[in-house]
């Protein structure tokens, strides 16, 4: 396998290539190049959550100053990053079964998927405990959700019921895992009629349908579904972008479909995210506290219908958009590809810790944005080259690389 696997996309550089049904082979370059710049938007959307207003409240690291401009931009990137991620999983599983039949596909989602899970998991959960720690000690008096924690030690609270130990960041991995193996179950029970779907007006509905109906089920803006216990709302809503995905492969005619209505798509969900976002819930650390209440019908009722609608509609235009002005094989945009895996893993503990040592300087948070990003960025990137990129750890996460 030739490249990393980030965030759900799981895309191999040996898997950049696609037989079309004249039996040709196309370098899709711009598949790669959409992976680095959705790596890019991770990092920018958990560095940005502890600026942005009114959110931040809901952030561990909760600075004093707040922005609704980055507010409104990450929750516009929030709608469809995951979906994409999911989507191109699918696509590039499909192709690695369809190539190398059952058990190939599975040894390497395995490989790929489950065994960073596991061996990455308890390294992670160690690193957030160090970064917790330092929060508490440096911060006179902490905000928001760690805050909340700080006064539930000082009182002796435990918890209550909350869990101790979620799937962090990492949830990614392991419902991908889960739609690994739904996908088998799919194929085995070969429901050709869904497939045939897709091709009528009443596919389209339906995928809209399940959608909404995830999204009225999980509230929005989506949570990030961090518990071992798994629920429904993940596998209605990105399974779908996964068995899109899926099907996708061999029939990549649909992509350059839509190709010259990308940005006419693009921009309509730009205007329609304009009520998505009138609509969202005031995310402080009222709402935290009262978790489970639910939003009024009529609330939950338009942003289900908007986030299922703009996802689907995000999603596809950007990966059309993608298609044409991203499809260049560029060395830069290759480096990001290949790193991007390694640097999902390992930002969460340096951008949190960033943000908490910067909250009691004076600056603009815009400037504290930029620091966290680009600080994470270079010791990310630093720790890839030095020690993943050339050696066993690069192998599991992304294949050989050949040593310059």
């Amino acid at each position: 396998m030739n490249a990393s696997e980030h965030s759900g996309t799981v895309l191999t550089r040996e898997n950049a290539t696609v037989e079309t049904s004249h039996a040709t082979s196309d370098r899709l370059h711009y598949l790669d190049n959409l992976r680095a710049i959705a790596m890019l938007l991770g990092v920018f959307l958990h560095a940005a959550l502890a600026y942005c207003e009114p959110a931040r409240a809901i952030w561990l690291a909760t600075d004093a100053q707040g922005s609704v401009a980055i507010d409104s931009a990450i929750w516009f990137i929030h709608l469809f990053r995951m979906s994409l991620f999911f989507l191109l999983s699918g696509y590039f599983g499909k192709l690695l079964w369809t190539r190398r039949g059952t058990w190939a596909y599975l040894k390497s989602r395995l490989l790929r998927i489950a065994l960073p899970f596991v061996l990455f998991y308890p390294f992670l959960w160690g690193a957030m405990m160090v970064v917790f720690i330092f929060a508490l000690s440096y911060l006179k008096q902490p905000d928001g959700i760690m805050g909340l924690i700080a006064e539930g030690i000082k009182n002796g609270d435990d918890g209550g019921d909350q869990e101790r130990f979620t799937a962090m960041h990492l949830w990614f991995l392991y419902y991908l895992m889960m739609f690994v193996l739904a996908s088998l179950l799919f194929v085995r029970l070969r429901l050709s009629w869904l497939n045939r779907a897709l091709n009528e007006w009443y596919g389209i509905v339906g995928v809209c349908g399940v959608l909404i109906g995830a999204a009225w089920m999980a509230d929005s803006p989506l949570p990030a579904p961090e518990s071992f216990i798994p629920v429904l709302w993940p596998f209605l809503f990105y399974g779908t972008f996964y068995w899109l995905g899926w099907q996708l492969f061999g029939n990549e005619h649909r992509i350059a479909a839509i190709e010259k209505f990308a940005p006419l798509i693009f921009g309509i969900c730009v205007l329609l995210y304009v009520p998505y976002y009138r609509f969202l819930p005031h995310l402080d650390i009222a709402m935290v506290l009262k978790r489970g209440v639910p939003l009024p019908v009529e609330q939950r009722s338009v942003l289900a219908v908007l986030t299922g609608i703009l996802a689907l509609g995000l999603t596809f235009s950007s990966l059309a958009l993608g298609k044409r002005y991203l499809n260049g094989n560029r060395p830069t945009m290759r480096f990001l590809a290949d790193a991007s895996y390694w640097i999902y893993l390992v930002h969460l503990p340096l951008v949190i810790g960033l943000q908490t040592a910067l909250i009691p300087l004076q600056i603009s948070i815009y400037l504290k944005l930029t620091v966290v990003i680009l600080v994470t960025l270079f010791f990310s990137m630093l720790s890839y080259v030095v020690l993943v990129r050339y050696t066993p750890i690069g192998w599991m996460l992304h294949g050989k690389r050949k040593f310059p």
